[in-house]
């Protein structure tokens, strides 16, 4: 008996912290979450690692050289027949330290070339960021939708569960018939049918967005978010609402989209990288002292080098380079219209979902009423079980169009926040 009640124990302690476990997030703590820990961030993130080393690599200086010949005289000449192999008179000694030195200033051009490169990178990551908090934000909406399914179809069918238990009792006073009861209750499994599957699909839905979070214990979504609104108890008055116009929405996406920033470092490290191969087509030079001892008598002298630029004056990599850069040009041409596109598209697809959601402020209404009418005139005999299904099904299909409108209402919310780039600061 004892032991039995351990094992209750334990597993109401399992329970409790199974339970405790489970994190419910709003979409701003969903999107906290994408930033802190997305994996695929993460990954992103060491192309600025590797731009800073590279940058590093570009800010070097080149080595010195030194170089050694050391010549031994094997047949001595006349007089110094009886003096070793290794002696200075039969010996030439070659010492020379060399070093390239840059005077077209070629390793600023390099050094200013792998800043362009970094910036790019930390753009690249801004513009990763947008994309994988969008993808986050639908993800969420989804599994909001998916909790909000659920919470309708559980209230439906305890509704009619209620309906039921009440022709249980009226069968047996012999108020209705068993056919009125069967009715019922085929109504009754079918909403039970639905509610499995609805579990099952927000099962999934949090699963996929705990994969893009990168979260590790189980989550859910707040049906009463007062980020982006929803308030399953009273949607009525609580949506998504955006009083800015279009025109201004276009300034602010042009000022902070991340894919403007992108544009703009691309173009500036075009622009260097056409800097950088011209002053590479300078010829290299090379200077340094020679020591040279020869047969014990002691020379010293300088050295030079220059590159004769006859056959290769990079000339390739310079055509190149322009051509990159009318390249990035053009994108950053491409994103400005993309982005008056998207605006547009954008904001008429939210203006309209936002009115449909008003229009649904009384159709709800109404539908509410008519249930609570035909219900009452069932109860009291006026009026016929079918009928009151009828009414049933219609306030079901009501609350179905409504949140299917709020859900695309919230998608095209969440887009408005993509496509002005306000949502890497939401």
């Amino acid at each position: 008996m004892i032991l039995q009640k351990i094992v209750v124990y334990l597993l109401c302690g399992c329970t409790f912290l199974t339970a405790s476990a489970q994190t419910t997030l709003n979409l701003r703590q969903t999107l906290q979450q994408v930033r802190e820990n997305s994996p695929a961030l993460r990954v992103e993130r060491l192309n600025i690692n590797i731009a800073q080393a590279d940058q590093t690599t570009a800010n070097l200086r080149p080595n010195p050289v030194l170089n050694n010949q050391t010549l031994f005289q094997l047949r001595p000449t006349p007089g110094v027949e009886g003096v070793g192999v290794l002696n200075r008179q039969r010996r030439q000694f070659w010492l020379q330290a060399t070093k390239e030195f840059d005077i077209h200033n070629k390793r600023t051009y390099r050094n200013r070339f792998a800043e362009a490169n970094t910036n790019l990178a930390i753009r690249g990551v801004d513009e990763t960021e947008r994309g994988l908090l969008f993808d986050a934000a639908n993800r969420y909406i989804d599994a909001w939708y998916a909790r909000i399914q659920l919470a309708l179809l559980q209230r439906a069918k305890a509704n009619v569960d209620t309906l039921v238990q009440l022709n249980v009792v009226r069968l047996k006073n012999l108020v209705i018939t068993n056919t009125d009861l069967t009715r019922t209750q085929l109504i009754s499994d079918q909403y039970d049918i639905q509610t499995r599957t609805a579990q099952q699909e927000l099962r999934n839905r949090l699963n996929e967005l705990r994969l893009v979070i990168g979260a590790t214990d189980s989550i859910n979504v707040a049906l009463n978010d007062s980020i982006i609104n929803p308030a399953f108890t009273n949607p009525l008055r609580l949506y998504p609402t955006i009083s800015a116009s279009a025109d201004s929405l276009l300034q602010v996406a042009s000022a902070t989209r991340t894919d403007v920033r992108v544009a703009e470092a691309n173009l500036e490290t075009a622009r260097r990288n056409v800097d950088l191969q011209q002053v590479l087509a300078k010829p290299r030079n090379e200077a340094g002292f020679i020591w040279n001892p020869q047969n014990a008598v002691p020379y010293a002298g300088v050295f030079l080098t220059l590159e004769l630029p006859v056959y290769s004056r990079n000339q390739g990599e310079i055509q190149k380079s322009r051509v990159l850069q009318e390249q990035a040009g053009q994108a950053a041409t491409l994103v400005q219209l993309r982005i008056r596109s998207e605006i547009e598209t954008a904001y008429q697809s939210f203006t309209t979902s936002r009115q449909n959601i008003e229009r649904f402020i009384g159709i709800r209404r109404d539908a509410d009423r008519v249930l609570a009418s035909v219900r009452y005139a069932y109860l009291r005999g006026a009026t016929t079980l079918i009928d009151l299904l009828q009414a049933q099904t219609s306030w079901f299909d009501t609350q179905t169009a409504y949140y299917q409108a709020l859900y695309t209402h919230r998608q095209n919310y969440v887009r408005l926040l993509y496509v002005t780039g306000q949502i890497n600061s939401y």
